[in-house]
């Protein structure tokens, strides 16, 4: 045979087992959360589950509804000036993607 990558001993990544890249993202009841730090500063971060979603959002990155079953992202800024609870009142719904992007 010529030249070329190993085949791993667990066959095709198409054949193996899914794997999440972040494991417990969705935690068991659909949420999940952390502290994410960006370059304008740190955000108390919820990972909402698409079973966990209620409610009809709008994205404040695009500006589209996130609809009730849509997994989507909650941020609220962790070093707010105001305090914990002002900047959780502040909170808002994204959907993943425009979270990632913005």
């Amino acid at each position: 045979m010529g030249r070329g990558k190993k085949r791993s001993a667990g066959g095709s990544k198409w054949q193996r087992e899914h794997r999440p890249l972040s494991p417990g993202l969705f935690a068991p009841g659909g949420i999940s959360t952390g502290v994410v730090r960006r370059r304008d500063g740190e955000y108390h971060v919820r990972y909402i589950s698409g079973s966990a979603a209620t409610k009809t959002y709008t994205c404040p990155g695009c500006g589209l509804s996130i609809a009730a079953g849509t997994a989507h992202v909650v941020a609220w800024r962790a070093d707010s000036i105001m305090g914990d609870e002002f900047a959780a009142s502040e909170r808002r719904h994204w959907h993943s993607q425009c979270w990632r992007i913005a």
